[in-house]
């Protein structure tokens, strides 16, 4: 099985394909000049410091083996599963439920992405491998015609995959499949090796690296469907650094590179504009984009990798992992369905397990005070006691950080004083635990 970069690799030592990912920021920074396609806005973030995301950690598996490359939409999750014994299987899982099945192959399956009820992977077979699609719904497989093709992303009713069929360079092109009408066509035709390959979730734009066959100058390129089955493709930088690993969610396109002189997390639109670059010391790296957030690994002085979240919107950053003991968290995937986010990954020990986080959104911090003023509001107080609480919710409202961390102070000690009294205990508990939330992502001490 060859994944792009003129590398073999035996039938079920499959583990090196996913640490690809991992160990490309080992490489120093291109010497490559050029600029990136588009204006570079900087973001200055620290990870020291940043609020721990609230929410539960879950068990997906720990197996006998390795179980990685795990991807994840809504509740559902899929991963590779090689149980060191010869045998390499896709599990989908509910989350919810925590019900476990597997994927019907030919024990040498792998490298698995999820959307909506289908799950697209690579079967490694002779004469060569194929893309597979199941749809977990009606338990049913479809090969995707022609061989030489592998690491599927899907969306909607798109997959496209690495095509490596009949190319005497040992390149890959973007080749894409309709489920729908069961067309199959090639997105790319040139000499370079064309690879990761990201398909938004409604299968109208994808994303890929474009990188020299000895996996140098990497670029970012994207594709936007324009009409059915036409695409329309730019490329998204050009040059200055190696640009790895895009992910999108249909509008932007999420990515590292390491053209600042370490790997950084950038973000553009998929139609190309403004880049944005997420300037965080250390390397960053396995970004990705649902919702209005960003999630990614940054790597600690100690080189130890915990994953982040990036709000989009308040340009908030959030820790979500602390596993400390020299342990990183790897291969991660980030879901936000129904205001509900879900980041599944990787840690490595004696094998890989996989786990999941989930957590609600957060939101703005104007519109959790409004909310919280709301609530107050409901409790049909003593008219005294409801404007002295509000007054301190408007003014945390409308306050720069220091005085609106004051202010929901002052809001949380009234509330404690009146607790028994002119509210209930259990409505004091309520609005005093969404009032820390809220001092929590604004970072107050």
């Amino acid at each position: 099985m060859r994944i792009c970069n003129r590398t073999t690799f035996a039938r079920i030592g499959v583990l090196s394909v996913l640490l690809i990912a991992v160990t490309l920021i080992a490489a120093g920074p291109s010497q490559r000049s050029g600029l990136a396609a588009s204006t570079e806005v900087t973001v200055n973030l620290q990870t020291t410091g940043a609020p721990f995301l609230q929410g539960a950690f879950q068990l997906v598996s720990d197996g006998v083996g390795n179980q990685f490359y795990p991807h994840v939409d809504c509740d559902l999750a899929s991963y590779t599963n090689d149980d060191f014994q010869g045998s390499s299987t896709i599990h989908y899982q509910n989350l919810t439920t925590g019900v476990d099945d597997i994927v019907p192959g030919n024990q040498v399956d792998l490298l698995s992405q999820v959307s909506g009820n289908r799950i697209a992977f690579t079967e490694v077979d002779f004469p060569g491998d194929s893309v597979i699609v199941f749809d977990a719904l009606t338990q049913t497989r479809t090969m995707v015609p022609g061989y030489g093709k592998a690491r599927p992303s899907i969306g909607g009713n798109l997959v496209a995959f690495e095509d490596r069929g009949g190319f005497t360079n040992y390149e890959c092109e973007v080749g894409t499949y309709d489920i729908d009408t069961g067309t199959v066509a090639r997105l790319t035709s040139d000499s370079m090796d064309n690879r990761f390959i990201s398909v938004s979730p409604n299968g109208d734009a994808l994303v890929w690296e474009k990188c020299q066959l000895n996996d140098t100058a990497c670029d970012i390129y994207s594709a936007v469907q324009t009409s059915p089955g036409v695409f329309s493709t730019r490329a998204l930088t050009v040059g200055g650094g190696e640009d790895r690993l895009p992910r999108t969610d249909g509008e932007l396109a999420v990515y590292m590179s390491n053209r600042g002189g370490d790997y950084d997390i950038y973000y553009q639109p998929v139609t190309g504009g403004t880049e944005v670059r997420l300037a965080i010391p250390g390397d960053q790296r396995d970004p990705t984009i649902s919702g209005n957030l960003i999630s990614f690994e940054s790597q600690d002085q100690n080189g130890t990798y915990d994953i982040f979240v990036y709000d989009l919107r308040t340009s908030r950053l959030f820790q979500v992992t602390d596993t400390g003991n020299y342990l990183d968290e790897t291969l991660s995937d980030l879901s936000v369905c129904n205001g509900v986010g879900r980041i599944i990954y990787d840690i490595p020990g004696n094998d890989f397990d996989v786990h999941v986080f989930t957590f609600q959104v957060p939101g703005t911090t104007e519109g959790e005070i409004g909310n919280l003023i709301t609530t107050v509001r409901s409790f049909n107080l003593p008219q005294g006691i409801t404007n002295s609480l509000i007054v301190k919710l408007q003014d945390a409202q409308a306050a720069d950080t220091t005085t609106a961390c004051s202010a929901l102070t002052d809001f949380i000690h009234e509330c404690q004083a009146q607790a028994g009294k002119k509210l209930t205990v259990d409505q004091s508990n309520q609005v005093i635990a969404s009032a820390n939330q809220i001092r929590t992502e604004l970072g107050c001490l």
